[in-house]
């Protein structure tokens, strides 16, 4: 395997590293933050008011949760990116660290005692329900039921549980009586609301009666997919998308009190998370070429003019093309200020999961605009922009109608006179990049290159992955190996003839991945290069599928923009120092 990444390209490193200086906010939490701030590598946790360090520890911080009076704020802390943490206790007065290494955790939900005296939650790594006491510091541990799968939530005197099992409906308990509040498909998220508890199941919001369960309200709108929501009394505010667009949503007891499409400065903005903190609600917010901030949600619901935007680097527009069956498949796609003509373009997607695809900010887009190229987003059915039936159409038996839409976005830029094949490349990670491969290698003239970052590239052997059974119903392995052989990456590598010339491949493996294993990629280059095509492979170190610190991150934006610049001849390369 080649340990080295394609040649430095150093106008991007350094626009790169210019980009990256902003740093990433965290939403304010009972006085503290999780966030990185500009100028520093990696994450820590910071007082909200002041921004003072509370601790600013060498590994990987996945969830943090401070106790009702401050003094403690329990940890889930991976020494490395592979996203096995262990749980520990930070002393906010002195920032001292107890970790406690046999208590391994992944971000699992944790509930702090209304007296602050101790912290709960269920290790889904070691499989127990712990308690640690903050006053002593002792750690009492018992067994989960095997195949159950246990969450702890607010909400009652003791707390809520949140039980499920496959193929059985989430059931919701109240810890101090033992009793079942109500049953859901899903429970993906359970908040109290002033006299009800709030329970996100993945469709809709349910107001309960925390003591008998009854439904108080509901509130369900199915064009839009909810991605955050955070509640003070009665009232609730919720961000998420709605036809591939960020909203933010306030309501009180479940009816709609005011909503907006999510805006900054007059420019489209995403929402990307909510908090109630410190009496008012905060929003996380950020663009293709604007980097995070925390606002006031008032301040995004309000209908005062906008203030005057200032000029900047690039613009970003939408498009749609339209596919074989007559849907519109749309493209958000960011360019430099005055761009005109043909220019390298990097095409990117996720299409699976229901998970929405949407313009964040991400230091490689304006670096790359900077050096004169076009960043596109493809949102493609299979993804959660555009409702629960725009989600179905591209899951399951359907997987290779996001595939097609892929390639009717490339095909749409081209049209529209944004891009050539020549100098398209397209690129995603983890189930984006099994699209984006898929795509590249059933059309291969469709496009220069293409990049995969954590792909399960083999869609018969997903079993080899250490998540990889779940994944099974997304990709429709119950359609059978004809099915998955159509759209499996892997596959379609094999099936081509010698002299095809594919698009040039490079697959990138996570040195400290805990989901998707390298053989696949390696297997897609062998594959690639019996037809005589050019692909490589380059392992990333200290590199996760989750959180990683910005040296990793700094590493793959080169790495992906170097090899895109040199493919298209947009870039002069110098050998790489990394």
């Amino acid at each position: 395997m080649h340990d080295f990444p394609p040649p430095l390209v150093p106008a991007i490193d350094t626009a790169l590293t210019k980009w990256e200086r902003h740093g990433r906010p965290g939403l304010p939490e009972n006085g503290f933050a999780l966030a990185r701030p500009p100028g520093r590598r990696r994450q820590g946790i910071y007082r909200a008011d002041t921004g003072s360090p509370v601790i600013e520890p060498e590994g990987h911080i996945l969830r943090m949760a401070p106790s009702p009076d401050g003094r403690s704020i329990c940890v889930q802390l991976a020494e490395r990116a592979d996203e096995d943490a262990a749980l520990g206790l930070v002393d906010t007065a002195t920032g001292s660290l107890r970790l406690y290494p046999r208590i391994r955790c992944r971000y699992d939900p944790m509930l702090w005692e209304d007296d602050s005296s101790g912290v709960e939650l269920v290790a889904g790594r070691s499989h127990s329900l712990v308690r640690l006491d903050a006053r002593t510091g002792r750690s009492t541990a018992s067994a989960v039921p095997p195949g159950t799968r246990l969450r702890l939530f607010p909400g009652g005197r003791r707390g809520l549980l949140a039980e499920s099992r496959p193929g059985s409906p989430g059931r919701l308990i109240d810890r101090a009586t033992g009793a079942e509040l109500a049953e859901f498909a899903a429970i993906v998220r359970v908040l109290p609301a002033g006299e009800d508890v709030v329970v996100d199941d993945g469709a809709r919001l349910q107001g309960l009666d925390p003591g008998s369960g009854a439904p108080r309200w509901r509130w369900d709108d199915p064009d839009l997919r909810v991605t955050s929501f955070a509640a003070r009394g009665q009232d609730i505010v919720a961000v998420g998308v709605r036809a591939g667009r960020g909203v933010i949503v306030r309501l009180v007891r479940g009816s709609v009190a005011a909503e907006r499409e999510v805006t900054h400065r007059g420019a489209p903005a995403v929402a990307t998370g909510v908090s109630a903190d410190a009496d008012r609600f905060h929003v996380l917010i950020e663009g293709p070429a604007l980097p995070p901030r925390v606002v006031p949600a008032e301040e995004l619901l309000s209908d005062r003019p906008a203030a005057a935007r200032p000029e900047a680097p690039t613009r970003t527009e939408r498009y749609a093309f339209t596919a074989e069956d007559g849907s519109r498949v749309p493209v958000v796609v960011t360019s430099p200020t005055g761009a005109k003509g043909p220019a390298p373009l990097i095409l990117t997607c996720y299409g699976g999961f229901g998970v929405p695809s949407l313009p964040v900010f991400e230091p490689t887009v304006p670096a790359w605009a900077e050096h004169g190229g076009r960043y596109a987003i493809a949102q493609v059915r299979g993804g959660g922009e555009h409702g629960s039936a725009w989600r179905q159409a591209g899951r399951g038996l359907a997987k290779g109608r996001g595939i097609e839409d892929l390639a009717v976005a490339a095909r749409g830029l081209v049209g529209a006179g944004l891009t050539r094949p020549d100098l398209l490349v397209l690129a995603g990670a983890s189930h984006g990049g099994v699209l984006a491969t898929s795509c590249a290698l059933g059309s291969p003239d469709l496009c220069a290159g293409v990049v995969s970052t954590a792909a399960p590239l083999d869609l018969l052997n997903l079993g080899a992955h250490p998540l990889g059974r779940r994944w099974a119903d997304e990709f429709g392995a119950s359609g059978g190996i004809e099915h998955l052989r159509r759209i499996s990456p892997l596959h379609r590598a094999r099936e081509l003839t010698p002299g095809t010339a594919p698009p040039r491949f490079l697959g990138i493996v996570l040195a400290e991945d805990s989901r998707v294993v390298a053989d696949d990629t390696l297997a897609v280059v062998d594959a690639l290069r019996r037809v005589g095509g050019s692909a490589a492979v380059w392992r990333a170190p200290e590199t996760g599928h989750g959180g990683n610190h910005l040296d990793s991150l700094h590493r793959l934006g080169t790495t992906v923009l170097g090899f895109a610049a040199t493919i298209t001849g947009s870039a002069r390369t110098a050998p790489s120092t990394t």
